[in-house]
């Protein structure tokens, strides 16, 4: 009997830690709290020091990103976002909008 009862609180156990990191894993990681809203990027996007200037680093995939300002290119009329990716919140810089929902 005692036997069972730890394998079950063994089971238990196993099964609550499993249970919680689905549900860890299942939430997408936002930017750190700041002003404006948080969107959830699309795809793997670069964040630029301007609108398709040099390349600061890469953002992923399902990761949040923290919008402070939007503008358009002059040159081609396309939607940017200013802000920074949960990956480096110290960091700002910008993306194409159509990167984020």
């Amino acid at each position: 009997m005692k036997r069972i009862s730890r394998t079950l609180g063994q089971l238990l156990a196993v099964l609550t830690i499993i249970a919680t990191g689905s549900l860890t894993a299942a939430a997408p990681a936002s930017a750190s709290p700041g002003d404006g809203p948080v969107c959830i990027l699309l795809q793997n996007t670069w964040l630029r020091d301007g609108p398709w200037n040099n390349v600061i680093l890469t953002l992923h995939a399902g990761r949040g990103f923290r919008i402070h300002a939007r503008s358009w290119d002059g040159n081609w009329g396309d939607p940017w976002l200013y802000g920074h990716g949960a990956e480096a919140p110290d960091l700002d810089g910008w993306i194409p909008a159509w990167q984020c929902q």
